[in-house]
């Protein structure tokens, strides 16, 4: 029996190694059926701690789900038209 070759097979390792994929670029544009929402184009990333009375809280909650909006989302609306939108 003779000694083994390598140089014509390829490296046993290979079989177990798979071929890189190309990522596909990220695509701006939101997919069909989606609208781009102007209010959300800047990202939110700053963050404000807030300390209110529980009565007050009570309040914005019921107004935000009336409203159909977050407590967040009702903040930041009351906040934008108090500063004139700066």
């Amino acid at each position: 029996m003779g000694k083994k070759s390598f140089k014509d097979n390829l490296n046993p390792a290979m079989q177990f190694i798979s071929t890189p994929v190309e990522e596909k670029p990220q695509i701006d544009t939101p997919p069909e059926g989606y609208k781009v929402n102007p209010l959300y184009i800047e990202k939110k990333s700053k963050r404000l701690q807030l300390l209110i009375q529980p009565s007050l809280y009570s309040k914005i909650k019921a107004r935000a789900d009336r409203e159909g909006r977050s407590v967040n989302e009702l903040i930041h609306s009351i906040l934008e038209d108090g500063t004139g939108g700066e």
